[in-house]
C-alpha cells in the first residue's frame, strides 16, 4: 500500500471512506447502488442545454459559478 502522501486525492478519498466504513461496520454498497450513482458535479447533456437557453434568454450565463 501506498504512503499517504503518494496517495492521489481521488484515492486518499477512498481510503478514508473504506477505513470509516469498516470502522463503523457499514455494510458495503451494492454493485447496483455504486453504478447508479452519477459523478459529483455531473449534470447531464439535455438539463444543461436546458439551462443554457433559458439563461440566454435571460441574459445571463449560465452556471456562471462553476467557472
Amino acid at each position: 500500500m501506498k504512503r499517504s502522501a503518494e496517495l492521489t486525492p481521488a484515492e486518499h478519498v477512498r481510503r478514508v471512506i473504506a477505513q470509516t466504513a469498516s470502522v463503523w461496520q457499514i455494510a458495503p454498497a451494492s454493485p447496483r447502488e455504486v453504478a447508479r450513482r452519477a459523478p459529483h458535479g455531473y449534470v447531464p447533456v439535455r438539463i444543461m442545454r436546458r439551462i443554457r437557453a433559458a439563461a440566454v434568454a435571460y441574459g445571463r450565463p449560465a452556471l456562471a459559478h462553476s467557472w
